[in-house]
């Protein structure tokens, strides 16, 4: 695995996944409430971790709801360091599912990678600090 890398294994996929992320999964809210995160830990075999950026249709438009998952996978891309130290020392596997909080197209339109990054580091620290 690259270290700068976003690989397929490294996504959630599967709806098996997503509905027990949601169903047994804690929420964690960035310090400015922008974004939200729901995760689970699971201790299987194989460890690691897997992500997903999942954004409601009432956000605003699919181009504006892409814009801002792909930025949500960039900042996690260049900071999952922080969390996969900490999930192989521990042996874990982590799903973890960002979603927006208080963000959507009519308030922020013009969104930048420096808006959403540190958002993310925050949730990404919290939830290590939580393994």
């Amino acid at each position: 695995m690259k270290r700068f890398s976003l690989s397929h294994s490294e996504r959630v996929r599967k709806k098996k996944e997503f509905d027990s992320v949601y169903r047994k999964g804690k929420t964690i809210f960035s310090s400015d409430l922008l974004l939200k995160s729901i995760f689970t830990i699971e201790s299987e075999v194989e460890t690691g971790v897997q992500i997903a950026a999942a954004i409601s249709k009432k956000a605003g438009k699919a181009v504006w709801r892409n814009r801002v998952k792909r930025l949500i996978k960039e900042a996690y891309r260049l900071n999952k360091k922080i969390i996969l130290d900490v999930a192989k020392e521990k042996k874990t596997k982590l799903l973890i599912i960002f979603t927006l909080n208080k963000l959507n197209e009519q308030s922020n339109n013009k969104l930048k990678l420096s808006d959403i990054s540190p958002g993310v580091i925050e949730i990404i620290k919290k939830i290590s600090q939580q393994i």
